[in-house]
């Protein structure tokens, strides 16, 4: 199969071959880290795997596990991927809503679906003869089920729902003639389906619906119709198995001996209905009817990506950094489990080791990943098994890799490698936020709570030694901003110590912008780092980043439309970086080990398929280089102590290594 030039992934293929250097963008190296899963598909055949990431599509061979190709890498994240029943074509969907069918032996795109309301349709589904592609809108406002040619990707029909609700998820039957989706009723959100919500059936080609069912109770995690058609079940979040009869309605059955797992119904052509319940540490594979299980294992994490393939004989389950592929045996009671690394979620923090062989990438809901810079992988240091899900690594002056991450209340210090935290820190009552920073001295550390707080900890003893919680103590608590707003999902703080520990930078959103200099010592304000106020989006307003140049001496700071440099020891404005308009949202900033240079990288906003990442020179405000990559969220940056090597992660699941010297 000749389609290298479109493959790239986090380890050497099987042969050998580095792909790594697969489909880069203008600029980089390499890239680390296959991209966070969104969705996975088995051929009928059992002759590949696929598997729909934030940065393409990746086509693994069965039961090899070894890449193959990667897809659709230009279009942005691919959200649904669907085969053909001929196992010879695959259909996938963009998170910006391009639709595109590929043929699987020339690596080839041979179909882009004409241009409908994309974005909000449902995981489009071959028919039986492999000839037509449907899919339905679940948005109130645009209620349509739309076929096309899978061959020329032209339109052949589309057919209107009446319907006055959202509805998802949705399930095709598996001859396309009837359509279900769980009523989304905006005035009952939270509530049980028998409140207000229900269950719709519609007729394909007409759009009638045949079937309204209520009294569900709890909420829908996925449909699935019988071979015949006749039935529908439906699991829930909470270890439920519904099953009703589709011509009247009625309730045949209720399945409730999954504890209180998510429940991932399938109907299988020779074993009639099984399921997967997933708990947060272990998944259990069930035959329904007959209330025999399976098999179980382990996995880690309760927000899953699942699948079975069409047979029943194989499922995928996908964790931020393992995809894990179950495969029923022969014999009755012989499975297999196989596990495929690579696939890895967002990047918080990344540090090099002194001799920068090794890169140290921390993730959220996953642990330190270390990767080995010169053979391109990555590998999880023996004995980790750290609690929590936002982790954020450093560096010691001393050179140890150390880990900080939030567990409940409090903040863990735990070295790289090591399952036991050297030191837990008492943090204060309702949590902290997903800001945190380290001084590079090694003796403070200062996190965020969720009313803007800052909470600085001091480490009392002399010796170079972490590996005690006494020798940490709570050194203050700033009171930042009585009027800070707390974004849901967002990161309304950035924190940043100065080279020397001395002093903290933080940015925040209150009832507009506000950017202070604090003494960390003595927990007073040096100074208010002056910004315009914010115009445009309520959205844009819990954008923050900041960060501190190598010599101490300028404060970089990213809010919507610029970037502004302080002096950092008056805070008086040096320069202010006007961005361009894929470039609306600079968070993440890191200045170079010299401090001539500055990289910025925007978060994603509508309409990007790639954002920028800008090389700054300092002294001029020159924008020098624009590398474009991610998909999504630029997290953070790492430089090599030559500054010629710039490492950015990301929200796609990614890491690029970048070449500097052509521009330095």
């Amino acid at each position: 199969m000749e389609n290298k030039n479109f493959a790239a992934s986090a380890l050497p293929n099987m042969d050998g071959e580095d792909v790594t250097t697969w489909a880069l963008p203008k600029g980089a190296m390499a890239r680390l880290g296959r991209g966070s899963v969104r969705d996975m598909a088995f051929s009928p055949d059992g002759q590949y795997f696929a598997v729909g990431t934030s940065i393409g599509l990746w086509l693994y061979e069965l039961p090899t596990l070894s890449p193959i190709a990667l897809w659709n890498t230009e279009l942005g994240m691919t959200s649904d991927v669907t085969f053909s029943p001929d196992s010879h074509r695959v259909v996938m969907r963009t998170f910006a809503g391009n639709l595109t069918v590929w043929n699987i032996q020339s690596g080839a795109c041979i179909a882009q679906m004409e241009e409908v309301d994309n974005q909000n349709i449902c995981q489009p589904v071959f028919s039986q003869d492999g000839q037509h592609l449907i899919a339905a809108n679940y948005r109130m406002k645009n209620r349509k089920i739309y076929v096309w040619d899978s061959h020329t990707g032209k339109q052949v029909r589309e057919t209107e729902i009446q319907h006055p609700y959202d509805v998802s998820p949705l399930c095709f039957s598996s001859d396309l003639s009837l359509l279900a989706g769980k009523n989304s009723d905006p005035n009952h959100i939270g509530r049980n389906i028998g409140d207000g919500d229900s269950i719709a059936i519609w007729h394909v080609d007409t759009g009638e619906q045949i079937a309204n069912i209520t009294g569900h109770p709890d909420r829908v995690r996925r449909f699935c119709f019988s071979p015949c058609g006749r039935f529908l079940a439906a699991g829930n979040w909470h270890g439920t198995i519904h099953v009703w009869n589709v011509a009247g309605g009625q309730l045949e059955v209720t399945y409730t001996d999954y504890g209180d797992a998510q429940i991932f119904p399938h109907y299988t052509p020779k074993d009639g209905l099984i399921t997967a319940a997933v708990s947060e540490r272990k998944i259990e594979i069930w035959q329904v009817e007959k209330g025999e299980k399976l098999d179980e294992f382990e996995h880690r994490g309760s927000r899953s990506t699942v699948h079975f393939s069409d047979s029943g004989t194989q499922l995928a389950l996908a964790n931020p950094s393992e995809i894990q592929i179950w495969t029923k045996g022969n014999n009755a009671d012989a499975y297999t489990l196989s596990s495929l690394h690579g696939h890895i979620t967002t990047m918080d923090t990344l540090v090099f080791s002194t001799d920068e062989k090794v890169l140290a990438s921390a993730s959220w809901g996953d642990n330190v990943l270390l990767w080995d810079i010169r053979n391109k992988n990555s590998y999880h240091p023996q004995g980790e098994k750290l609690p929590a899900s936002s982790h954020n690594v450093y560096r010691l002056p001393s050179g140890e890799l150390i880990s900080i991450n939030v567990y409940g209340d409090n903040l863990n210090v735990s070295e790289v490698g090591k399952s036991e935290p050297l030191a837990e820190l008492t943090g204060p009552e309702g949590g902290l936020g997903r800001a945190k920073a380290f001084a590079p001295t090694g003796h403070w550390i200062a996190s965020a709570d969720r009313n803007g707080n800052i909470h600085i900890w001091e480490r009392t003893s002399t010796l170079n030694d972490l590996r005690k919680s006494e020798n940490w103590k709570k050194h203050s608590t700033v009171i930042n901003d009585e009027e800070f707003i707390y974004g849901l999902g967002h990161s309304p703080t950035g924190l940043a110590f100065s080279p020397d520990g001395k002093r903290l930078a933080s940015i925040s959103r209150s009832r507009d912008w506000k950017a202070c200099l604090w003494d960390v010592d003595s927990g007073e304000q040096i100074s208010e780092l002056p910004l315009k106020p914010l115009s445009g989006g309520a959205y844009r307003g819990y954008d923050t980043g900041i960060a501190f140049s190598s010599r101490g001496d300028i404060i970089a700071g990213g809010k919507w439309g610029e970037i502004v440099l302080w002096d950092a020891t008056d805070g008086k404005i040096l320069m202010t970086l006007p961005q361009p308009e894929e470039s609306q949202r600079p968070i993440a900033l890191c200045f170079s080990p010299c401090g001539t240079y500055l990289a910025s990288g925007a978060w994603w906003q509508g309409g990007l398929q790639k954002v920028p990442i800008r090389l700054w020179e300092v002294a001029t405000g020159e924008n020098i280089a624009t590398f474009w990559g991610h998909t999504t969220d630029v997290q953070c940056f790492a430089f090599s102590q030559d500054g010629t090597l710039l490492v950015s992660g990301g929200h796609d699941g990614a890491i690029y290594l970048w070449n500097l010297k052509p521009y330095l």
